[in-house]
C-alpha cells in the first residue's frame, strides 16, 4: 500500500491530509445541517435583503434618520433569526404556537421593511431618475402613457380604477392568509413564500437602484388638471401620503405582486381545479390594477413592464427553487420547512 497518494493537482498528500479533508467536509455538512434546521429559503432571502439595505445605508454616509434606520434593520434581523430559531428548534413548545409565531414574524418583517422605505430610500439615493424613465417610455412607446391616459380623467373612470388600485392591499392580505394560514402546509406554501419574498425583496432593491417619484410628481406641470377622483381616490391618496415610500416607482410592485399571486394560483389550479376561479378573479383585479398605476399617474410604463417581468420571472423560478430546497433539505435529513413537529 502506498504511504503517499498523488492528488489530481499533482501534489502529494499523506493519509493524515486526506483524513483532515474528510473531517472538513463532514464539518461543513454539519454546519449546513444546523443552518438548514433553522432557516428556510424565504428566511435567507429576507435576511439577505435586510443585510443588503443595511450595507447601503452605511455606505451612504451620515444623514438624517440613518442611525435609526440601521438600528431598525438590525432589530429586524434579530427578530427574524429569533423567530426562526424559536419556530424550528424550540421543540418543547407546541407546534401550533411555534408555527403561529413564525408566520406572525414573517408578516411583521415584510410590513416593517416596506414602511421603513420612506426613510431608507432618500438616504440610499437622494437623486431622482424620473427624466430617464420618461425618456425610456418615449423611446419605446412614442408617448408617455401616464400623460396620454389623461383623456380618461373623468370621475367614473378614475373611481373605477382607484377602487382596483386600493384593492391591492386586500389582495396582498387575503393571499397571505389563504396561503400560509388556511392552506395545508407543504410545497405550495413554500412556493408562495419564496416567490413573495423574491418579488418584494428584488422590487424594493429596485427602488434603491432606480429612485424616482413617478409622473404624479415629476410631470405635475404637464397635466391639465388634478386627478378627478372621489371616495376611492381619496382613500388612495390618504394611504399613499400616510405610509407610502414616495420614491417606490421602478419596478411597479402594484403590478408585480397581484400578477405573481394570480400566476401562482393558476399554477396550483393545474392540480386543483377549484383554484381556477380564485386565479381568474385575481388576474382580473391584476389587469385593472396595472392600468390604474398609469391612469392615476403613479407609474411610468417602463415600471409596469419591469413589474410584469418580475412577476413572470418569480412564477418561473419559484417552483424550481422550492423543489431544489426540498431535495436539499431531504439530503440533510430535514422535512419541508413549513412542517413543524
Amino acid at each position: 500500500m502506498h504511504e503517499r497518494l498523488t492528488t489530481d493537482c499533482g501534489k502529494v498528500a499523506g493519509p493524515r491530509g486526506l483524513l483532515d479533508v474528510g473531517r472538513d467536509g463532514a464539518l461543513w455538512k454539519d454546519v449546513l445541517r444546523g443552518l438548514t434546521a433553522v432557516f428556510a429559503l424565504q428566511d435567507v432571502i429576507i435576511l439577505g435583503y435586510i443585510a443588503a439595505t443595511t450595507v447601503l445605508l452605511l455606505w451612504a454616509g451620515p444623514a438624517e434618520m440613518q442611525s435609526e434606520s440601521v438600528h431598525r434593520n438590525l432589530a429586524c434581523i434579530a427578530a427574524t433569526v429569533l423567530g426562526c430559531v424559536f419556530a424550528r428548534r424550540a421543540t418543547f413548545v407546541a407546534p401550533v404556537i411555534r408555527r403561529s409565531v413564525y408566520r406572525l414574524v414573517l408578516v411583521g418583517i415584510f410590513l416593517q421593511n416596506y414602511l421603513s422605505l420612506r426613510h431608507i430610500l432618500p438616504i440610499v439615493r437622494s437623486d431622482s431618475l424620473d427624466m430617464e424613465l420618461l425618456r425610456v417610455d418615449l423611446f419605446l412607446f412614442g408617448v408617455e402613457p401616464a400623460l396620454w391616459l389623461e383623456r380618461f380623467n373623468t370621475r367614473p373612470i378614475v373611481e373605477w380604477f382607484s377602487f382596483f388600485y386600493f384593492s391591492y392591499f386586500f389582495i396582498c392580505f387575503f393571499s397571505m392568509v389563504l396561503a400560509i394560514w388556511v392552506d395545508r402546509p407543504g410545497r405550495a406554501t413554500a412556493q408562495y413564500a419564496i416567490g413573495t419574498a423574491l418579488v418584494y425583496c428584488v422590487g424594493q432593491l429596485g427602488y434603491m437602484v432606480v429612485p424616482a417619484y413617478g409622473p404624479i410628481v415629476a410631470l405635475s406641470d404637464a397635466y391639465q388638471g388634478p386627478v378627478d377622483g372621489g371616495f376611492f381616490w381619496g382613500w388612495v391618496i390618504r394611504v399613499v401620503q400616510s405610509g407610502g415610500a414616495m420614491k417606490d416607482v421602478f419596478p411597479s410592485l402594484h403590478t408585480a405582486a397581484p400578477l405573481w399571486f394570480a400566476l401562482h394560483t393558476f399554477q396550483r389550479a393545474r392540480a386543483d381545479r377549484r383554484l381556477l376561479w380564485p386565479a381568474s378573479v385575481t388576474a382580473f383585479f391584476s389587469a385593472n390594477i396595472i392600468v390604474s398605476t398609469m391612469l392615476l399617474r403613479w407609474h411610468y410604463a417602463i415600471d409596469v413592464v419591469a413589474g410584469v417581468a418580475l412577476a413572470v420571472g418569480a412564477a418561473w423560478v419559484t417552483p424550481r427553487l422550492a423543489a431544489w430546497e426540498e431535495r436539499f433539505r431531504a439530503g440533510l435529513g430535514h422535512s419541508q420547512p413549513w412542517i413543524f413537529r
